[in-house]
């Protein structure tokens, strides 16, 4: 399976207002997490759900091995990553 534009193998560096995150997207289904400080600090590779919105933006889900949750949509025309949800349960 395959969506146009999707970038696997990219790694990226995002900053969210309470943490900084590395990312890797190793392929639709699986991507790299590593948040190298504070609270949330751990490395994991986490399963995601990605769809295609346009030329360069997707929505992503991901669910960790703590419960935690995350929704975002990464536009990598912009090279911008929005935050929509992040639900630390299980932390």
């Amino acid at each position: 399976m395959s969506i146009a534009g999707f970038p696997v193998g990219q790694e990226m560096n995002v900053a969210y207002p309470d943490f900084k995150i590395s990312l890797k997207l190793h392929s639709l289904t699986q991507m790299s997490l590593d948040i190298a400080e504070g609270p949330f600090a751990h490395k994991e590779t986490v399963s995601i759900d990605v769809q295609r919105l346009g030329n360069g933006i997707f929505p992503l889900n991901s669910a960790e091995e703590s419960g935690a949750t995350d929704a975002n949509v990464q536009d990598f025309d912009r090279e911008v990553v929005h935050l929509i949800t992040l639900c630390a349960e299980g932390r």
